[in-house]
């Protein structure tokens, strides 16, 4: 028995009973008011979609035609009746059972993948391949006019190309191909135009997703995983291909940290996306946390591709000990190698030369020490300090250190701070101050690791002026827009709200010479 249900038979119950009666009718419960409101609704449709209707200007079938429009089987909803085991015509074709079994013998097989994967590899060049025959559809008027010429002006024409497009004029039609001979061919082979053949190759590598050009022996090898290649560290053997001059020679590679590094195949891998899936990997697979157990730092990297262009940003940090505590032999284990004498963060090729290690000793400078209690301050001198007792832990840098650097000969920025971050090992000091330094860089588009203008500029590479070589200048081929302005903004919605100041304002050129960076 519920004691909480109410007694039918009690008068507050009867009087609410009779009250709601009369405030409340059931009219609109009945049949009649049913069936009204529906025509009224109907009516509503009609009324919409005729107005829709006559804003797209479509033309408005009535609903009787389709169910007319069959046999007499077809039933008022316009589905067609059949039994399942007589032969009766359908509305499907009828299917042919050795087929199905053929199919079902090959469901979920490996030959299914090998083919699924063949065909994702060959999906993007159906239509290319249909364009690039429409465009080989040369009219016989214009061969006529290649055929008159001779083939002497022919190879004079070639003398005023570079290799690379002396190379794709005489492989541009067979009639070019008969007049220039091998001659463009050849002469790619030469050891002087060694950054010309490699730009000849890279022209080719849309039609190669299974394959890898190798930039020091000049060839295309086959991928030993294709689309499984996963960046590691550089003590395990990782090959990408195999190479047989993998003896003699290195392939390119740029220093991300201390013992870290980047194989120029990875470019190349996470550029080629834009071709398809098949011929690369996806950038995000390349991102990486680790940490240095000897020095305490920890690293963690994240690449996009912008305009056809690996962008890389790498955040390196570390707890620091309060500035009243540090010396300046303390500084300089924090910061460097004792064996190589580099930073442990990642840095570029011209770190030398600007105030990079100046601005990270500025901000490790501005590292509050603890709170000192009055008790503690009077055992030591006998003046107090408030400052001491409720120190900012907040550390927001001077003017010096605070603004973001651009190195002005290559697309690389960084940004020092201080942050407060917690220490969980540690349940005595829990809440530590760490120094954060993040680089940004544009790694460029892997065509080449000698001749692309953003890879040479980051790793110190010069390029020769007969190549299209030239002295990178980051303020005016990158512009307004910082290069971690754009990273931020796809990353996290947000840009760094620092001014953006030259890395190397005076512009000196000292590298091992000048003393400051150590």
């Amino acid at each position: 028995m519920d004691l909480n249900a109410p007694d039918l038979n009690a008068w507050p119950t009867k009087l609410v009973i009779r009250i709601g009666k009369k405030l409340r009718s059931n009219k609109q419960f009945t049949q009649e008011t049913i069936a009204s409101n529906n025509a009224l609704a109907v009516e509503r449709r009609k009324k919409r979609a005729a107005e829709y209707a006559r804003k797209n200007k479509w033309e408005r079938h009535p609903s009787d035609a389709t169910a007319n429009s069959g046999s007499n089987d077809v039933n008022e909803l316009g589905e067609r009746e059949y039994s399942l085991f007589s032969e009766a015509s359908t509305l499907v074709e009828r299917p042919d059972h050795t087929d199905m079994l053929h199919r079902l013998a090959h469901h979920d097989s490996f030959d299914s993948l090998v083919d699924r994967t063949r065909e994702d590899d060959d999906l993007k060049y159906v239509k290319a391949g249909e364009g690039i025959e429409a465009l080989r559809l040369v009219s016989l008027k214009h061969e006529q006019y290649i055929e008159s010429l001779p083939e002497d002006v022919w190879r004079r024409i070639t003398t005023f190309l570079n290799p690379t497009d002396a190379a794709r004029l005489a492989l541009s039609s067979k009639t070019l191909q008969s007049k220039l001979g091998l001659g463009p061919l050849k002469a790619l082979d030469l050891p002087e135009n060694r950054h010309y053949k490699i730009s000849f190759l890279h022209s080719m590598d849309r039609h190669h997703p299974r394959h890898l050009l190798c930039f020091p022996c000049g060839q295309y090898h086959l991928r030993l995983q294709p689309g499984k290649e996963a960046l590691k560290v550089d003590y395990i053997s990782n090959p990408v291909f195999n190479c047989f001059k993998v003896k003699t020679t290195v392939l390119p590679r740029m220093r991300l940290t201390h013992a870290r590094e980047l194989p120029y195949s990875f470019v190349q891998l996470a550029t080629r996306t834009g071709h398809s899936r098949a011929h690369g990997i996806a950038h995000e697979s390349m991102d990486r946390r680790w940490k240095h157990s000897e020095s305490g730092w920890s690293h963690r990297s994240r690449y996009m591709i912008h305009d056809n262009r690996l962008l890389m940003r790498v955040v390196s940090q570390r707890h620091v000990p309060p500035a009243r505590v540090m010396t300046e032999t303390t500084e300089r284990h924090l910061l460097y190698d004792r064996q190589e004498f580099t930073p442990y963060f990642s840095v570029c090729a011209h770190w030398k030369d600007g105030d990079l290690m100046k601005i990270a000793k500025c901000a490790l400078s501005h590292v509050p020490s603890p709170p000192e209690s009055y008790l503690a301050q009077l055992k030591k001198a006998p003046t107090v300090s408030r400052r001491l007792v409720h120190p900012c832990f907040i550390v927001r840098g001077c003017d010096w250190c605070r603004p973001a650097r651009r190195c002005p000969e290559c697309p690389t920025e960084y940004l020092v701070e201080i942050q407060m971050v917690e220490d969980s090992s540690d349940p005595v000091q829990p809440f530590k101050h760490d120094l954060v330094i993040t680089r940004w860089s544009d790694l460029g588009d892997g065509s080449s690791p000698y001749t692309s203008p953003e890879w040479a500029a980051v790793n110190g590479i010069s390029v020769p002026v007969e190549e299209g070589g030239h002295a990178f200048e980051s303020f005016a081929q990158i512009g307004r827009r910082a290069v971690s302005g754009i990273f931020e903004s796809r990353i996290s919605g947000s840009i760094p709200g620092q001014r953006m100041v030259s890395l190397n304002p005076s512009n000196k050129k000292e590298g091992e010479e000048g003393h400051g960076w150590y």
